[in-house]
């Protein structure tokens, strides 16, 4: 019943007339080894691009939380301002007093026209000295 096999160049011949290549196993486990090797190397790849985006994403929120207590700290003081210069502004409308009615609408226009991120580089190096203490 076993039909004998033949060798015929790079294939094998099976009595019944089929051709099956021959298998070199040596350059199979080359291939597999190289494979492995391979997925390791993208493996790793993936996994330096992930560390890479979390210390991205990281460094985003600590920004993110030195931008906003920038704002808070600094639309604080320009509230503050404000608000005194409108009692201010109040008052002289009350009394019909035009010194105070000009410094008022001065000091506001003052405000209004100030760039609030004008000392925002100097805030942030600030913020990132671990001994600044910002004041209220």
């Amino acid at each position: 019943m076993s039909q004998a096999l033949r060798k015929i160049g790079g294939t094998v011949a099976k009595g019944s007339g089929k051709v099956v290549a021959t298998v070199n196993s040596l350059a199979v486990v080359t291939e597999v080894i190289k494979h492995l090797e391979t997925r390791q190397e993208e493996k790793t790849k993936r996994e330096h691009i992930w560390a890479k985006r979390d210390a991205i994403v990281t460094e985003l929120n600590n920004d993110k939380e030195v931008v906003l207590s920038y704002f808070e700290h600094r639309f604080a003081e320009r509230k503050g301002a404000l608000e005194q210069f409108y009692s201010l502004l109040h008052r002289a409308v009350d009394t019909g007093n035009d010194q105070q009615l000009e410094t008022a609408l001065n000091g506001i226009l003052g405000i209004i026209q100030e760039n609030p991120l004008k000392d925002f580089a100097e805030f942030r190096k600030n913020m990132a000295d671990p001994n600044f203490v910002l004041e209220v």
